[in-house]
Protein backbone atom coordinates (compact mmCIF):
# COMPACT_ATOMS: atom_id res chain seq x y z
CA UNK A 1 0.00 0.00 0.00
CA UNK A 2 1.28 3.05 -1.01
CA UNK A 3 0.41 4.99 2.04
CA UNK A 4 2.36 2.30 4.26
CA UNK A 5 5.47 2.59 2.16
CA UNK A 6 5.66 6.51 2.48
CA UNK A 7 3.63 8.15 4.81
CA UNK A 8 4.26 5.52 7.65
CA UNK A 9 7.94 5.02 6.42
CA UNK A 10 9.97 4.44 9.70
CA UNK A 11 7.02 3.98 11.97
CA UNK A 12 6.81 2.20 15.11
CA UNK A 13 3.78 0.90 16.43
CA UNK A 14 3.58 -0.63 19.63
CA UNK A 15 0.20 -2.90 20.22
CA UNK A 16 -0.78 -2.30 24.35
CA UNK A 17 -2.72 -4.93 25.98
CA UNK A 18 -3.78 -5.19 29.70
CA UNK A 19 -4.37 -9.05 29.55
CA UNK A 20 -2.76 -11.89 28.18
CA UNK A 21 -2.53 -12.44 24.24
CA UNK A 22 -0.01 -15.19 24.11
CA UNK A 23 -1.38 -17.73 24.58
CA UNK A 24 -3.88 -17.39 22.61
CA UNK A 25 -6.86 -18.68 24.16
CA UNK A 26 -9.59 -15.37 24.02
CA UNK A 27 -11.90 -14.08 21.40
CA UNK A 28 -10.16 -10.51 21.75
CA UNK A 29 -6.45 -12.18 21.95
CA UNK A 30 -7.21 -14.06 18.73
CA UNK A 31 -8.33 -10.72 17.21
CA UNK A 32 -4.97 -8.54 18.48
CA UNK A 33 -3.08 -11.11 17.30
CA UNK A 34 -4.57 -10.96 13.82
CA UNK A 35 -4.44 -7.68 13.71
CA UNK A 36 -1.27 -7.81 14.81
CA UNK A 37 0.15 -10.47 12.17
CA UNK A 38 -1.22 -8.27 9.00
CA UNK A 39 -0.07 -4.42 10.42
CA UNK A 40 2.43 -3.87 7.82
CA UNK A 41 5.44 -2.19 9.70
CA UNK A 42 7.89 -2.19 12.47
CA UNK A 43 5.76 -3.30 15.30
CA UNK A 44 5.47 -4.51 19.02
CA UNK A 45 3.45 -6.15 21.44
CA UNK A 46 3.34 -5.08 25.08
CA UNK A 47 1.28 -6.92 27.57
CA UNK A 48 0.32 -7.35 31.17
CA UNK A 49 -0.17 -10.87 32.38
CA UNK A 50 -0.07 -13.42 34.94
CA UNK A 51 0.95 -15.99 32.77
CA UNK A 52 4.32 -16.14 33.16
CA UNK A 53 5.95 -16.99 29.57
CA UNK A 54 9.23 -16.55 27.63
CA UNK A 55 10.18 -13.80 25.79
CA UNK A 56 9.67 -13.17 22.09
CA UNK A 57 10.94 -11.00 19.69
CA UNK A 58 7.39 -9.42 18.98
CA UNK A 59 6.38 -9.60 22.52
CA UNK A 60 7.05 -8.13 25.54
CA UNK A 61 5.61 -8.70 29.11
CA UNK A 62 4.54 -7.46 32.06
CA UNK A 63 4.23 -9.90 34.78
CA UNK A 64 1.72 -9.66 37.56
CA UNK A 65 1.23 -12.48 40.37
CA UNK A 66 -2.54 -12.48 39.74
CA UNK A 67 -5.49 -10.94 37.68
CA UNK A 68 -6.32 -7.87 39.73
CA UNK A 69 -7.10 -4.48 38.81
CA UNK A 70 -4.99 -3.02 41.76
CA UNK A 71 -1.88 -5.65 40.28
CA UNK A 72 -2.73 -4.19 37.08
CA UNK A 73 -2.61 -0.57 37.99
CA UNK A 74 0.45 -1.10 40.14
CA UNK A 75 2.06 -2.25 36.85
CA UNK A 76 1.28 0.55 34.26
CA UNK A 77 4.50 2.24 35.22
CA UNK A 78 6.43 -0.21 34.02
CA UNK A 79 4.21 -0.96 30.88
CA UNK A 80 4.46 2.70 30.17
CA UNK A 81 8.68 2.73 30.67
CA UNK A 82 8.61 -0.32 28.30
CA UNK A 83 6.91 1.15 25.07
CA UNK A 84 8.71 4.41 25.76
CA UNK A 85 11.59 3.00 24.98
CA UNK A 86 10.42 1.39 22.10
CA UNK A 87 9.24 4.07 20.53
CA UNK A 88 11.17 7.35 21.82
CA UNK A 89 13.81 7.45 18.71
CA UNK A 90 11.68 6.52 16.00
CA UNK A 91 10.75 9.17 13.23
CA UNK A 92 7.20 8.29 13.81
CA UNK A 93 5.18 6.58 16.49
CA UNK A 94 1.65 4.89 16.77
CA UNK A 95 0.53 3.55 20.01
CA UNK A 96 -2.39 1.10 19.26
CA UNK A 97 -4.50 0.97 22.50
CA UNK A 98 -6.61 -2.41 22.36
CA UNK A 99 -9.73 -1.57 24.55
CA UNK A 100 -10.58 -5.27 25.63
CA UNK A 101 -10.06 -4.61 29.42
CA UNK A 102 -11.41 -1.75 31.88
CA UNK A 103 -11.27 1.69 30.42
CA UNK A 104 -9.37 3.20 33.33
CA UNK A 105 -6.18 1.13 32.29
CA UNK A 106 -6.77 3.13 28.63
CA UNK A 107 -7.04 6.42 30.10
CA UNK A 108 -3.67 6.66 32.47
CA UNK A 109 -1.91 5.07 29.11
CA UNK A 110 -3.34 7.36 27.06
CA UNK A 111 -2.85 10.50 28.86
CA UNK A 112 1.00 9.73 30.22
CA UNK A 113 2.12 9.59 26.04
CA UNK A 114 0.47 12.76 25.32
CA UNK A 115 2.85 14.34 28.08
CA UNK A 116 5.92 12.30 27.47
CA UNK A 117 5.99 11.71 23.46
CA UNK A 118 2.92 13.92 22.33
CA UNK A 119 4.33 13.24 18.82
CA UNK A 120 2.57 9.69 19.37
CA UNK A 121 -0.65 9.14 16.86
CA UNK A 122 -3.00 7.32 19.48
CA UNK A 123 -5.22 4.82 18.27
CA UNK A 124 -7.76 3.48 20.29
CA UNK A 125 -9.34 0.06 19.28
CA UNK A 126 -12.59 0.05 20.70
CA UNK A 127 -13.68 -3.72 21.36
CA UNK A 128 -17.37 -2.54 23.35
CA UNK A 129 -19.30 0.10 24.45
CA UNK A 130 -17.18 -0.34 28.23
CA UNK A 131 -19.70 1.75 29.86
CA UNK A 132 -22.97 -0.31 28.88
CA UNK A 133 -20.69 -3.24 30.12
CA UNK A 134 -20.16 -1.36 33.73
CA UNK A 135 -23.48 0.02 34.23
CA UNK A 136 -24.79 -3.63 33.96
CA UNK A 137 -22.40 -5.59 36.72
CA UNK A 138 -21.04 -2.58 38.29
CA UNK A 139 -21.37 0.02 41.30
CA UNK A 140 -22.72 3.60 40.91
CA UNK A 141 -19.06 4.78 41.40
CA UNK A 142 -17.24 2.55 39.06
CA UNK A 143 -19.83 2.88 36.19
CA UNK A 144 -19.95 6.76 36.57
CA UNK A 145 -16.04 7.11 36.42
CA UNK A 146 -16.09 4.65 33.26
CA UNK A 147 -18.87 7.06 31.28
CA UNK A 148 -16.49 10.07 32.15
CA UNK A 149 -13.03 8.05 30.86
CA UNK A 150 -14.44 6.61 27.91
CA UNK A 151 -15.60 9.90 26.60
CA UNK A 152 -12.14 11.35 27.35
CA UNK A 153 -10.54 8.62 25.45
CA UNK A 154 -12.68 8.71 22.77
CA UNK A 155 -12.03 12.51 22.65
CA UNK A 156 -8.09 12.78 22.87
CA UNK A 157 -6.99 9.71 20.85
CA UNK A 158 -6.03 10.78 17.81
CA UNK A 159 -8.38 7.71 16.04
CA UNK A 160 -10.87 5.72 17.92
CA UNK A 161 -12.48 2.78 16.13
CA UNK A 162 -15.68 1.11 16.76
CA UNK A 163 -16.62 -2.56 16.07
CA UNK A 164 -20.29 -2.09 13.92
CA UNK A 165 -22.29 0.47 12.99
CA UNK A 166 -24.53 -0.51 16.40
CA UNK A 167 -21.50 0.52 18.32
CA UNK A 168 -20.73 3.43 16.39
CA UNK A 169 -24.24 4.57 17.10
CA UNK A 170 -23.77 3.96 20.61
CA UNK A 171 -21.06 5.89 21.00
CA UNK A 172 -22.17 8.80 19.24
CA UNK A 173 -25.40 8.64 20.97
CA UNK A 174 -22.77 8.78 24.39
CA UNK A 175 -20.27 11.03 23.22
CA UNK A 176 -21.44 13.18 20.70
CA UNK A 177 -18.13 11.22 18.63
CA UNK A 178 -18.10 10.00 15.51
CA UNK A 179 -15.68 6.51 15.24
CA UNK A 180 -14.13 4.87 12.66
CA UNK A 181 -15.67 1.41 12.10
CA UNK A 182 -12.96 -1.32 12.21
CA UNK A 183 -14.83 -4.70 12.80
CA UNK A 184 -13.44 -7.44 14.36
CA UNK A 185 -11.57 -9.62 12.10
CA UNK A 186 -9.44 -13.13 11.82
CA UNK A 187 -6.74 -15.18 10.93
CA UNK A 188 -7.59 -18.52 10.62
CA UNK A 189 -5.29 -21.37 9.89
CA UNK A 190 -7.70 -24.71 9.55
CA UNK A 191 -5.72 -27.93 10.95
CA UNK A 192 -8.71 -29.93 11.29
CA UNK A 193 -7.33 -33.05 12.11
CA UNK A 194 -8.91 -35.88 13.86
CA UNK A 195 -12.11 -35.35 15.75
CA UNK A 196 -10.84 -35.00 19.41
CA UNK A 197 -14.61 -35.99 20.99
CA UNK A 198 -16.31 -39.50 20.22
CA UNK A 199 -19.89 -38.02 21.38
CA UNK A 200 -21.76 -36.36 19.70
CA UNK A 201 -21.96 -32.96 21.02
CA UNK A 202 -23.01 -28.97 21.18
CA UNK A 203 -20.20 -26.32 22.29
CA UNK A 204 -20.38 -23.03 24.36
CA UNK A 205 -16.83 -20.68 24.17
CA UNK A 206 -16.34 -18.39 26.57
CA UNK A 207 -14.49 -17.92 30.31
CA UNK A 208 -16.60 -18.45 33.25
CA UNK A 209 -14.81 -15.68 34.77
CA UNK A 210 -16.54 -13.08 32.42
CA UNK A 211 -20.17 -12.35 33.70
CA UNK A 212 -22.44 -12.86 30.16
CA UNK A 213 -20.77 -15.79 29.70
CA UNK A 214 -21.64 -17.01 33.54
CA UNK A 215 -24.81 -16.25 32.92
CA UNK A 216 -24.87 -18.28 29.90
CA UNK A 217 -23.15 -21.08 31.29
CA UNK A 218 -25.23 -21.32 34.45
CA UNK A 219 -28.55 -21.29 31.70
CA UNK A 220 -26.83 -24.03 29.82
CA UNK A 221 -26.42 -26.71 32.68
CA UNK A 222 -29.37 -25.35 34.76
CA UNK A 223 -32.19 -25.24 32.03
CA UNK A 224 -31.38 -25.92 28.72
CA UNK A 225 -29.50 -29.04 28.67
CA UNK A 226 -31.67 -31.14 30.79
CA UNK A 227 -34.37 -30.47 28.90
CA UNK A 228 -32.53 -31.66 25.89
CA UNK A 229 -30.94 -34.41 27.35
CA UNK A 230 -34.58 -35.76 27.85
CA UNK A 231 -35.07 -35.94 23.64
CA UNK A 232 -31.13 -36.75 23.27
CA UNK A 233 -29.86 -38.73 26.21
CA UNK A 234 -26.24 -39.36 24.63
CA UNK A 235 -25.88 -35.67 23.51
CA UNK A 236 -23.06 -33.68 25.51
CA UNK A 237 -22.17 -30.12 25.93
CA UNK A 238 -18.42 -28.76 25.40
CA UNK A 239 -17.17 -26.18 27.39
CA UNK A 240 -14.03 -24.16 26.65
CA UNK A 241 -12.16 -20.85 28.21
CA UNK A 242 -11.64 -22.11 31.82
CA UNK A 243 -13.05 -21.14 35.20
CA UNK A 244 -16.18 -23.54 35.50
CA UNK A 245 -15.54 -26.38 37.81
CA UNK A 246 -18.79 -28.08 38.45
CA UNK A 247 -19.45 -31.63 36.65
CA UNK A 248 -22.51 -32.64 35.26
CA UNK A 249 -23.55 -36.55 33.35
CA UNK A 250 -23.68 -34.25 29.73
CA UNK A 251 -20.64 -31.87 30.45
CA UNK A 252 -17.13 -32.27 28.92
CA UNK A 253 -15.07 -29.02 30.09
CA UNK A 254 -11.66 -28.62 27.79
CA UNK A 255 -10.77 -25.67 30.20
CA UNK A 256 -8.72 -23.32 27.90
CA UNK A 257 -7.35 -24.83 24.86
CA UNK A 258 -4.97 -24.22 22.32
CA UNK A 259 -5.88 -22.87 19.35
CA UNK A 260 -5.58 -25.84 16.67
CA UNK A 261 -8.01 -27.81 19.33
CA UNK A 262 -10.35 -24.73 19.52
CA UNK A 263 -10.79 -24.56 16.27
CA UNK A 264 -10.74 -28.94 15.68
CA UNK A 265 -13.75 -28.85 18.69
CA UNK A 266 -15.78 -26.01 16.96
CA UNK A 267 -15.25 -27.64 13.25
CA UNK A 268 -16.77 -31.24 14.60
CA UNK A 269 -19.60 -30.08 16.57
CA UNK A 270 -22.82 -30.25 16.21
CA UNK A 271 -23.34 -26.49 16.92
CA UNK A 272 -22.04 -23.56 18.14
CA UNK A 273 -24.45 -22.20 20.93
CA UNK A 274 -24.57 -18.53 22.18
CA UNK A 275 -27.67 -18.01 24.36
CA UNK A 276 -26.37 -14.59 25.88
CA UNK A 277 -28.85 -11.56 27.01
CA UNK A 278 -26.31 -9.36 27.25
CA UNK A 279 -22.92 -8.68 25.61
CA UNK A 280 -21.09 -5.53 23.99
CA UNK A 281 -19.34 -5.53 20.61
CA UNK A 282 -19.13 -8.48 18.65
CA UNK A 283 -18.95 -12.37 19.38
CA UNK A 284 -15.59 -13.36 17.69
CA UNK A 285 -16.63 -17.24 18.10
CA UNK A 286 -19.51 -16.68 16.33
CA UNK A 287 -17.08 -15.34 13.54
CA UNK A 288 -14.42 -17.68 13.59
CA UNK A 289 -17.24 -20.44 13.40
CA UNK A 290 -19.36 -18.90 10.58
CA UNK A 291 -15.77 -18.89 8.82
CA UNK A 292 -14.75 -22.47 9.88
CA UNK A 293 -18.58 -24.03 8.64
CA UNK A 294 -20.13 -24.62 12.40
CA UNK A 295 -23.62 -24.15 12.88
CA UNK A 296 -24.64 -21.37 15.11
CA UNK A 297 -27.52 -21.11 17.34
CA UNK A 298 -27.48 -17.53 19.33
CA UNK A 299 -29.84 -15.47 20.77
CA UNK A 300 -30.88 -11.97 19.26
CA UNK A 301 -28.02 -10.28 21.44
CA UNK A 302 -25.82 -12.79 21.07
CA UNK A 303 -25.48 -12.56 16.90
CA UNK A 304 -25.77 -8.35 17.52
CA UNK A 305 -23.59 -6.29 14.87
CA UNK A 306 -22.38 -9.52 12.96
CA UNK A 307 -23.02 -9.19 8.94
CA UNK A 308 -25.38 -12.57 7.84
CA UNK A 309 -25.28 -13.84 4.39
CA UNK A 310 -28.58 -15.53 5.48
CA UNK A 311 -30.38 -17.25 8.61
CA UNK A 312 -31.39 -20.35 8.98
CA UNK A 313 -28.62 -20.71 9.43
CA UNK A 314 -27.38 -19.38 11.86
CA UNK A 315 -30.41 -19.81 13.29
CA UNK A 316 -31.63 -17.05 15.91
CA UNK A 317 -33.73 -17.77 19.02
CA UNK A 318 -33.78 -16.50 22.57
CA UNK A 319 -36.74 -18.19 24.62
CA UNK A 320 -35.66 -21.68 25.55
CA UNK A 321 -38.35 -23.44 24.15
CA UNK A 322 -37.33 -21.86 20.36
CA UNK A 323 -33.75 -23.19 21.22
CA UNK A 324 -34.90 -26.73 22.05
CA UNK A 325 -36.93 -26.53 18.81
CA UNK A 326 -34.30 -25.35 16.82
CA UNK A 327 -31.92 -27.62 18.32
CA UNK A 328 -33.90 -30.63 17.63
CA UNK A 329 -34.14 -29.84 13.81
CA UNK A 330 -30.49 -28.94 13.68
CA UNK A 331 -29.03 -32.46 15.66
CA UNK A 332 -31.69 -34.05 13.13
CA UNK A 333 -30.50 -32.52 9.71
CA UNK A 334 -26.56 -32.23 10.58
CA UNK A 335 -25.03 -33.20 7.95
CA UNK A 336 -27.35 -31.59 5.31
CA UNK A 337 -26.80 -28.17 7.30
CA UNK A 338 -23.08 -28.41 7.04
CA UNK A 339 -23.40 -28.81 3.45
CA UNK A 340 -25.37 -25.57 2.80
CA UNK A 341 -22.96 -23.79 5.03
CA UNK A 342 -19.73 -24.77 3.68
CA UNK A 343 -20.60 -23.06 0.43
CA UNK A 344 -20.96 -19.78 3.05
CA UNK A 345 -17.45 -20.25 4.51
CA UNK A 346 -15.69 -17.76 1.56
CA UNK A 347 -18.57 -15.23 2.11
CA UNK A 348 -17.33 -15.34 6.09
CA UNK A 349 -13.78 -15.54 5.12
CA UNK A 350 -13.52 -12.75 2.63
CA UNK A 351 -15.91 -10.24 5.15
CA UNK A 352 -14.16 -10.88 8.40
CA UNK A 353 -10.70 -11.78 7.36
CA UNK A 354 -8.60 -9.27 9.08
CA UNK A 355 -6.07 -9.07 6.38
CA UNK A 356 -8.93 -6.99 4.09
CA UNK A 357 -10.16 -5.26 7.14
CA UNK A 358 -6.78 -3.60 8.01
CA UNK A 359 -6.24 -2.68 4.50
CA UNK A 360 -9.62 -0.82 4.80
CA UNK A 361 -9.01 0.55 7.83
CA UNK A 362 -5.38 2.04 6.36
CA UNK A 363 -7.02 3.00 3.69
CA UNK A 364 -9.40 5.25 5.84
CA UNK A 365 -6.57 6.57 8.04
CA UNK A 366 -4.52 7.91 4.82
CA UNK A 367 -7.48 10.19 3.27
Amino acid sequence: IYFVKNMMKNNKTAFVTFFPISPDNMGSSAVINSRFNVWPHDKKIFQISHINKKKKKYLETVCIRKESPINKIASLPKLIFKVFKYLKNSKSKTLIIEGASWIFYSFLVLFAFKIILPSTKIIYISHSVEFEIRKKYSNLIIYSLTYFLEYLVFKNANTSTTVSKIEWRKIYRLYKIKTIIYPNGITIKEKKGKKLIKNKYIIYCGSYFYKPNKKAIDYLNNFLMPNLCKKFPKIKLVLTGGGYTKKYPWLINKNIVSKDKLYNLISFSSCMLVPLEFGSGTRIKIIESLMLGCIVLSSVKGIEGINLKKKNPPFIASSMNNQIKKLTYILNNNKKLKKFLNNNINYYNNLYSMNNITKKFLKILAK
